[in-house]
């Protein structure tokens, strides 16, 4: 017999012990990429859903910006042309002031369609807040505006922009920019609107 005529060992059909660690080991593999993939398009569609709310808002101030000045507006908190007073003494100091931007929020998020809006992150109503602040997660899905103040024509900065604010009058037209806060706290700007 010739040595390169000599038969192999005949080998077992099945896998060995390393194929088996392999093969589990790419099982959990699989899983673990499932699972966070699952988790990821959550957390994505929590965001799509914020971005929806703040369209929804955008959607009412500019349908309310259209009629807001007549005055008949049915929608006395949010009505243009209402000079803010100061609170009577037997109202609650706490009580928001006509003819303010809290005066139209609290109304906004009380007795608008606008306060079924819910903040997927935490299956609560949407809440507004000065910024996002990616260090407080309770800003995740909020929502806040900004007061776009335009500049004298020829200005190096066509507008200045401002938070705004409970107290700021809404007397007159206003250009609001609309920011939702996604799931780090950044902010996304949805749009401006006037109103």
């Amino acid at each position: 017999m010739k040595p390169n005529e000599i038969e192999a060992p005949p080998q077992p059909g099945g896998p060995n012990s390393k194929d088996i660690v392999f093969i589990i080991f790419m099982g959990l593999v699989l899983v673990i990429v499932s699972v966070l993939g699952m988790w990821n398009f959550k957390e994505g569609q929590h965001v799509e859903d914020a971005k929806r709310n703040g369209e929804a808002w955008m959607a009412w101030l500019a349908d309310a910006g259209k009629q807001r000045m007549d005055k008949n507006y049915e929608v006395k908190a949010c009505a243009g042309g209402v000079k803010p007073t100061k609170p009577e003494e037997e109202a609650s100091a706490d009580a928001p002031t006509p003819g303010t931007w809290g005066a139209c929020l609290a109304y906004l998020q009380t007795q608008s369609d606008l306060k079924n809006l819910v903040n997927t992150f935490f299956n609560k109503p949407v809440h507004v807040v000065e910024k996002c602040d990616k260090s407080d997660m309770s800003t995740r899905g909020a929502i806040f505006f900004n007061n776009l103040v335009p500049t004298p024509p020829g200005s190096a900065v066509p507008m200045v922009v401002n938070p705004l604010t409970p107290a700021d009058a809404i007397d007159s037209k206003l250009q609001i920019r609309i920011i939702v806060c996604d799931k780090g706290g950044y902010p996304i700007k949805v749009g401006e609107v006037e109103f």
